[in-house]
């Protein structure tokens, strides 16, 4: 059961007291061997209870600076005693002082550590939010005839060409997370990737058109077949009825006779 406040201030009081005693004994105003005034008469000078005045000689007897004999009253035993005693009661006072700082030192640094972590937790969550935006997960489907049905990661090069990363592919409910260089696309998987918004959008032409070497391939290519037609209708209008295939074989002569025609 703790003390009341009551009781706490009578204990600093008395505590006060005994200090103020052993102080006069170091100033010789009591000297060793004097009898100090009764209980009653000290308690009527320091205006506390003769209870409080017991309290403060059982302290200074405890230290071996006064003695209470009874008959006699209180008596002085020692002086250098009394310096020891202020001496002790400085020293614990000034520890008990820097005990009460250091509690209230510590006590800012708790409430210190919980505002750096705070601010720390809000600027990490800024940061995520940050580069999520910059770098946002999206789910991509490899469409019907895609030119990458059938090929593996690695020879996609997505990477390459778009500058997304493929993070998992969702398969007939399947999750595969991490998905290797060797692992074979098919119609209908459904790409996790990460990447900026350029990048999504280079992924989502990538998926239909191919890149950009195929496009150009497959440009060429319709070029050609283009040209090869107007040829052939020309050559149909100016009633030639070649075949271009001997065509072709024309302009390029077999070896034996590109021989005899130059013997």
């Amino acid at each position: 059961m703790g003390m009341s406040k009551r009781e706490r201030g009578a204990g600093a009081r008395y505590e006060e007291i005994a200090v103020d005693i052993a102080r006069r004994i170091v100033n010789r105003e009591y000297r060793e061997g004097d009898r100090i005034l009764g209980r009653s008469h000290l308690a009527g000078t320091y205006k506390v209870s003769p209870e409080t005045i017991r309290r403060a000689i059982a302290i200074l007897h405890d230290h071996g600076v006064v003695r209470a004999i009874p008959g006699s009253g209180i008596r002085v035993v020692s002086r250098e005693l009394a310096a020891e005693f202020l001496e002790s009661l400085q020293t614990t006072t000034a520890l008990a002082e820097l005990q009460a700082e250091m509690t209230e030192l510590l006590a800012r640094r708790r409430e210190l550590d919980a505002r750096i972590e705070e601010v720390g937790a809000r600027m990490a969550a800024l940061t995520s939010r940050a580069m999520a935006a910059a770098r946002k997960v999206e789910e991509v489907e490899v469409p019907p005839g895609s030119w990458l049905v059938g090929r593996t990661l690695a020879s996609a090069r997505l990477r390459n060409h778009t500058g997304c990363t493929v993070i998992a592919v969702f398969r007939k409910g399947e999750e595969l997370y991490s998905p290797g260089p060797d692992f074979t696309l098919e119609e209908g998987d459904l790409l996790m990737v990460v990447g900026s918004a350029a990048a999504r959008e280079r992924l989502q032409r990538l998926l239909t058109q191919g890149p950009p070497d195929l496009a150009a391939q497959g440009e060429g290519a319709s070029q050609a077949e283009a040209s090869a037609q107007g040829e052939a209708a020309d050559q149909a209008a100016l009633g030639d009825p070649a075949d271009p295939v001997a065509v072709a074989q024309e302009q390029e002569p077999e070896p034996e006779q590109a021989a005899r025609a130059s013997g």
